[in-house]
């Protein structure tokens, strides 16, 4: 989801002060930094104004050249119309795990091949899809279990939230007949 919550995870990531962060009259993500500064509104605004401050140096290097630029405020954008409502209709999620899944196919982060604002963004934003999966809908999106895994193992990504199981030993419990 595009929230409060996922702006806080992302500031941490990044490494710069958030100031303070609410939904304005219209319930848009709003924040404001200072008294002496205009108020930021919308989520892929408020994390590009994030990223702009990060001093950190795994962001600056992500953010050498135009293109990666364009490709990582393309994934923003994603996150707000296409992954966020995701979480609230099933059908739709089954869409875009299958979309992400193939992307990933060769991939091992969404951009480039190193970590960046956009991984984190699309996993806070994909996480309740992700968590509400059962084990064997997990391997139906074996790209998007191995990026997930992976990111959810960097405590910087995650920051507190519970880690998932993405194990295929779980399915031994499931299986209800035997094998022989």
């Amino acid at each position: 989801m595009c929230s409060v919550d996922n702006i806080k995870r992302i500031s941490n990531f990044l490494e710069v002060p958030l100031g303070k962060v609410g939904y304005n009259s219209e319930k848009i993500l709003t924040r404001i930094k200072s008294a002496q500064e205009p108020s930021i509104s919308g989520f892929s605004s408020i994390i590009q104004s994030l990223v702009r401050e990060s001093n950190k140096s795994t962001v600056r290097q992500s953010h050498a050249d135009i293109e990666t630029d364009c490709q990582i405020l393309q994934w923003l954008d994603y996150a707000v119309l296409f992954v966020a409502p995701t979480n609230k209709d099933k059908h739709a999620a089954k869409i875009l795990l299958d979309e992400l899944n193939l992307y990933l196919q060769s991939r091992s982060y969404l951009v480039n091949d190193t970590l960046s604002v956009a991984d984190v963004v699309v996993f806070h934003t994909v996480h309740d899809t992700v968590a509400n999966l059962q084990p064997l809908e997990k391997e139906n999106y074996l790209n998007v279990s191995r990026w997930f895994h992976h990111l959810q193992q960097l405590e910087e990504v995650r920051q507190g939230k519970l880690l998932l199981n993405f194990s295929t030993l779980q399915l031994l419990e499931w299986a209800t007949g035997t094998h022989t």
